[in-house]
């Protein structure tokens, strides 16, 4: 039985997520040729602002935009976060300055929808749409880059006369035709102070680490299983495969889905660097330390005249299909299906709250109902509002009301400290901030440890607004599952 991850889907795009500023941007990947750091760049006379100059590219010129001032940000330093994305506009290659680029996915055309008026009205002929993942959480602006990089005749002729002057020192005017068959196209990623590698066409998307359920009994290095567009797929810890020290998964962990041979899986690693693209004479054969060690690693990619080593790996050749066979794979027998039918349950039988706590008491709201957690903000009084409606709060733009639950619940009110904070949630598409003494944790436990409420809580709030009790440790400690439909009926 196959895991489906193979196949892609006509209602799927498949985008390069970029920063920047605080804003998360993302381009089609059929518009990105490659991803770099940022090279040594020759500044082009009289252009405007936006445009950064231009730099040498294997031998090929390549016109440099600023991301930042293309789209009215205020400049920042290149970082070694910072990258330069190669978008082919028309025919030719140009490059654009981006702060940090977050991961590759493949997002449901579904969740693509209109941009809001207020971000239509500033930069309306570069987006393509606003993507919500998450449930709302995570909006992703979907750029038409080849338009926003397209300039004007005049600035094109200033930067031909920066190729013309480049050109001098031996280059080429860089098109999209002009790649050499001569070049591996490779995805590389750190595994502690290593540079390893994968060549592009194994990789199908990265993603950030998700939530892993564990698997008893498996080897050392399978963290375990992640549910992807309701398809199990099993995640292999590098880091724990090559023998190395255990690492804590961070916001730079990701997961390279790679096609491994047989079958699909994700490979952790500590930080995606960059695309390149890498001639291939600068690929040498393993050393021949031992034979598990050349299956394993095809090539060792010398750069910056060897200054910089690459570990090319070849996935096929990382595990063999039968060591997650009980997992994840393309073939399965009756008795790995009932195995993963067990795993599947176990992904769908569970709730996961955002918890927090009023007074000594904890509760927890439904994660799908949780747009963002914010700090407590500047809240502006409504005249004549009820007495739990604190007032309304600006959220990028957007103006939502604030309720705090401690009048809800009738409690005293207390000052604001630095552990407020005010939960954004969405019911029907209305939100609300719900102001809150302190958020405690994501948590994820079995729908079987929920309980109905008691007609009566100790904690003297109205049963009405509790759908459920969920008893964690034992019964040691109580979390009052809150009905976000009625929390907010007076709203």
């Amino acid at each position: 039985m196959a895991t489906g991850i193979n196949n892609t889907s006509f209602t799927e795009r498949q985008i390069v997520t970029f920063l920047l500023g605080e804003d998360e941007f993302g381009a089609d990947i059929m518009d990105v040729k490659e991803i770099i750091r940022v090279p040594d760049i020759t500044r082009v006379p009289n252009a405007p602002s936006y445009v950064e100059g231009a730099c040498n590219l294997r031998g090929n010129v390549l016109p440099i935009v600023d991301g930042r001032a293309r789209f009215s940000l205020e400049r920042k330093e290149i970082d070694e976060n910072s990258r330069v994305l190669v978008i082919d506009v028309k025919g030719k290659a140009t490059g654009i300055i981006v702060d940090k680029v977050s991961e590759v996915m493949r997002v449901n055309t579904a969740d693509i929808e209109e941009p809001p008026e207020i971000v239509r009205n500033l930069d309306s002929d570069y987006l393509n749409g606003v993507v919500k993942l998450n449930n709302g959480k995570r909006l992703v602006m979907l750029l038409d880059v080849v338009k926003a990089l397209s300039v004007n005749s005049k600035v094109t002729e200033r930067i031909n006369e920066t190729e013309k002057a480049l050109d001098k020192n031996g280059t080429n005017t860089y098109t999209a035709s002009a790649e050499s068959i001569d070049e591996e196209q490779l995805v590389s990623f750190l595994l502690d102070k290593e540079e390893y590698a994968i060549g592009i066409m194994k990789v199908k998307e990265i993603i950030r680490a998700p939530q892993i359920v564990k698997i008893p009994n498996s080897e050392s290095y399978i963290e375990g299983v992640v549910s992807i567009r309701n398809n199990l797929l099993p995640i292999i810890n590098l880091r724990t495969y090559f023998g190395m020290e255990h690492l804590d998964i961070s916001d730079h962990t990701r997961v390279l889905v790679v096609d491994m041979g047989n079958f699909t899986a994700g490979i952790m690693v500590d930080k995606v660097s960059e695309v390149l693209r890498v001639p291939v004479s600068l690929i040498q054969p393993p050393p021949k330390i031992s034979t598990q060690n050349n299956e394993q690693i095809k090539g060792i990619a010398k750069l910056n005249n060897g200054n910089r080593i690459i570990l090319l790996l070849e996935p096929s050749k990382l595990v063999s299909a039968d060591k997650i066979s009980q997992i994840g794979g393309s073939d399965w027998s009756y008795e790995q299906n009932e195995d993963r039918r067990t795993l599947e349950r176990q992904l769908i039988d569970e709730e996961q709250l955002v918890t927090f706590k009023i007074d000594a008491e904890e509760y927890g709201v439904k994660i799908a109902n949780v747009q963002e957690i914010n700090r407590m903000t500047e809240v502006t009084k409504i005249p004549r509002a009820p007495y739990h409606i604190v007032g309304i709060v600006n959220l990028r733009g957007n103006v939502i009301p604030a309720l705090d639950l401690r009048r809800l619940f009738k409690l005293p009110d207390k000052p604001i400290t630095d552990a407020t904070r005010i939960i954004i949630v969405d019911l029907d598409g209305k939100r609300t901030g719900i102001v809150v003494d302190s958020v405690s944790e994501v948590l994820r436990f079995e729908k079987n440890l929920i309980e109905p409420p008691p007609e009566v809580l100790s904690s003297g709030i109205d049963s009405d607004y509790v759908e459920g009790v969920g008893k964690l440790d034992g019964g040691r400690r109580m979390i009052l599952i809150l009905d976000i439909s009625k929390i907010l009926s007076f709203c």
